[in-house]
């Protein structure tokens, strides 16, 4: 390439680089204050300059592509996040109802177990100083009953222990009301962001419209229905004042005219 060539490539540069200011340019490319603006209308009238600036701009153009694409990962990227830590919080608070339901059944399993074993040990305690047959094989039957009662609140107990890990797993991924809000509004705005870079229009418009095509569709199908029926009301309505004007005649005394020529035809036959 050859010093003038590096000289244009300079200029091609700096005007694509500055917002296309052909002066300025110029002047970054080594021409002087005073020559700067009227090199600038030769520079580009320059087929090979302008060969550089169309360079140039493909690169921008190639460049501005890739950012493109870097901003719309990027976009996609967050809005699927905000899809799973909404779908995870949906699971969860499935799962805690569940869970939650579970350990309320637990409970009320538990309570009368345990009433039971506190009855058992104040009548034990009760019976402490007596020594009769009688009071030892009861105590012997106490302790029994509180050994079976205390091996099924130990199993109640196991069990509770293992739906409360469960639920604490569930509630790292529940989002309070508030939170999960934020998250559906911050999806929704990340989408909007989306298509309004696609040059896609409002998304609400586009509901907007599609309902209102659906909803001028059914009024035309409506009136279409209507305006058939009222052409069969006509009709029958018709209809029936004929049927009226044939009655009202017939009641008074109105007869069909004959026709001249069948008479005559009749007498012929006579």
């Amino acid at each position: 390439m050859t010093k003038t060539e590096k000289k244009y490539r300079v200029f091609a540069l700096a005007y694509v680089s500055n917002g296309f200011n052909a002066t300025e340019a110029a002047k970054t490319a080594g021409y002087s204050e005073k020559t700067a603006e009227s090199q600038a209308s030769r520079l580009l009238k320059n087929v090979k300059v302008l060969e550089f600036i169309d360079e140039e701009m493909k690169t921008v153009s190639q460049r501005m592509r890739d950012d493109a694409k870097k901003v719309y990962k990027l976009l996609w990227s967050r809005i699927l996040d905000c899809g799973i830590k909404l779908a995870e919080s949906n699971e969860a608070k499935k799962g805690l109802t569940a869970l939650n339901a579970e350990m309320a059944s637990l409970r009320l399993k538990d309570v009368p177990l345990a009433e039971h074993v506190d009855n058992l040990d104040d009548e034990l305690e009760g019976m402490m100083f007596q020594t009769t047959k009688e009071a030892q094989a009861r105590r012997e039957e106490i302790e029994y009953e509180m050994t079976e009662y205390n091996d099924s609140r130990r199993a109640i107990k196991a069990k509770m222990k293992y739906v409360e890990a469960l639920m604490s797993n569930f509630y790292l991924n529940y989002l309070s009301n508030v939170e999960y809000e934020k998250y559906a509004r911050l999806q929704s705005d990340l989408l909007q962001d989306m298509f309004d870079r696609s040059g896609y229009k409002d998304i609400s418009s586009l509901n907007n419209r599609r309902l209102e095509a659906q909803v001028n569709k059914a009024e035309s199908e409506a009136a279409i229905f209507e305006n058939r029926a009222n052409k069969i009301t006509q009709n029958q309505s018709a209809l029936i004042r004929i049927d009226d004007l044939i009655d009202l005649g017939a009641g008074l005394g109105v007869k069909e005219e004959k026709d001249p020529e069948s008479e005559d035809d009749a007498d012929d036959v006579v």
